[in-house]
């Protein structure tokens, strides 16, 4: 009776000190949800049942840190690490804290330490993605070589411009990753090219000197391509992201051939839409639209709300139109998950923007983020498992990956400059978006075949 006594107590410490007592299990269930505050109460309970409890001490630091309270997180991690000095996870943490609150020099003390041991490839990504970029990347000299070149206008007028020092954005790589299609304001407005990703060859797609055309987007078979166009002449890349004031008070949905010829209407009414993405069958397109739907055109005293932005599904002979979804705030950027069975996409909570899923037939949408920061544009990865997207993070905009469910956040960029409209090629290796990192907006391509290595990942840090 005596020896299953003690080996009850023995095995009930056990998974305290490992963290697997239902009241952490609750907690990190809260965290999961957004209920930070509730989480917090969860662990510091669990601290009072065991306070050598080096799970429940990391799991508080993530909760304050959420919070952006860098002492109380620094302190949890600390006293964690005390405990549970060889988990990588726990040092990893306290060194980005320190990193986030410019204590670069204790931050770059608990990161040495980490590369000075036998570190996980999960740590030693999430270590690259915090301290610059996570895969290796390469600038797409979309501008030409020269500082000068000429065009045709759509007029018949040859007019000459300087790319160098305009905005290259909107980029959407091809199912194969053989091309990149992108936006640029070099001729004043708006135009879409094509760059061959392997002789870097370059092609202008649309000639519309009076309207603006960007955000692309390839069709599964890579011989078509669906753009936004807009009746402005600004010459000024739009930001990419809902939340700027860039809503346009007119904008359609177009679609073309990969030559850019046959460019016909989607979306061509009163309204904004915007942000077509076609569903893995190429049979459908999910746009974003401030658009009435015809139903609640047509409707005497409708009460639905038409001046928010909301996801739209609709087949590509421009037929059954559906909302997918119905609120008092913006949604946007949608994008379809390899399965077509479900799309995901940006939407507002108390003024911020968080990630959402919906089934494609609609249905009640589940929040995958929950953050005192923005999210935008998600893209699936091609096995569906995972969601890449940008984060407005410590006020950066930098590029994420998470699980399908929210979890396993990594950040995948942090260099200078901002971040955005990822897109992902069909086997899930190249990967192109746009930034500032270089003063004007360009497009940039990330390998997701090559991670940054534990001895680049020294140099980095150390200059050495």
């Amino acid at each position: 009776m005596h020896i299953r006594f003690y080996l009850f107590i023995s095995i009930f410490l056990l998974l305290l000190a490992c963290g697997e007592d239902a009241t952490i299990k609750r907690g990190k269930a809260l965290l999961e949800t957004g209920d930070t505050a509730a989480a917090i109460q969860q662990f510091e309970m669990a601290l009072k049942q065991n306070p050598s409890n080096a799970e429940a001490y990391y799991q508080l630091g993530l909760g304050y840190e959420g919070l952006g309270d860098t002492t109380q997180s620094s302190n949890a991690f600390r006293s964690a690490a005390k405990l549970a000095p060889k988990r990588a996870e726990v040092t990893l943490a306290l060194g980005r804290v320190y990193w986030h609150n410019n204590d670069r020099s204790l931050a770059l003390a608990q990161f040495q330490n980490l590369l000075s041991g036998s570190t996980k490839k999960e740590i030693l990504l999430q270590l690259a993605g915090l301290t610059g970029d996570a895969y290796h990347v390469q600038r797409l000299r979309t501008e030409g070589s020269d500082d000068y070149e000429q065009t045709f206008t759509e007029k018949g007028n040859i007019m000459t411009f300087t790319a160098k020092y305009n905005d290259d954005y909107s980029p959407a790589i091809s199912p194969d990753g053989k091309r990149v299609v992108f936006a640029s304001n070099r001729l004043q407005n708006a135009e879409l090219y094509l760059m061959d990703l392997t002789d870097r060859s370059l092609r202008q797609l649309t000639h519309t000197d009076e309207l603006d055309e960007y955000m692309p987007a390839f069709s599964p078979d890579g011989k078509s391509i669906a753009f936004v166009t807009e009746r402005t002449r600004g010459g000024m890349m739009l930001p990419p992201v809902q939340a700027s004031g860039s809503d346009p008070s007119r904008a359609s949905i177009y679609l073309m051939d990969i030559d850019g010829r046959n460019q016909r209407p989607l979306v061509d009414a009163d309204g904004a839409d915007r942000a077509p993405v076609f569903s893995p069958d190429g049979r459908k397109i999910a746009f974003e639209s401030k658009a009435p739907t015809q139903e609640t055109a047509s409707t005497p005293g409708s009460t639905e709300n038409n001046d928010t932005l909301e996801i739209y599904i609709i087949d590509i002979d421009a037929t059954n139109r559906m909302q997918l979804t119905h609120n008092e705030v913006d949604d946007g950027h949608p994008t379809w998950a390899p399965n077509g069975k479900q799309v995901a996409y940006t939407g507002m909570v108390e003024d911020i923007y968080q990630i959402f899923i919906v089934n494609a037939t609609g249905s009640t949408p589940k929040q995958l983020t929950f953050s005192n920061t923005s999210h935008y544009h998600p893209i699936f990865s091609p096995d569906g498992k995972r969601i890449i997207y940008v984060s407005n993070a410590h006020n950066h905009y930098t590029l994420w990956m998470m699980d399908v469910d929210g979890t396993n956040k990594t950040q995948l960029t942090n260099h200078i400059g901002a971040h955005f409209e990822p897109s992902l090629s069909r086997d899930g290796k190249k990967l192109v978006f746009s930034s500032d990192r270089s003063d004007h907006m360009r497009i940039y391509l990330m390998d997701l075949a090559r991670p940054v290595e534990k001895e680049e990942l020294k140099v980095r840090l150390t200059g050495e």
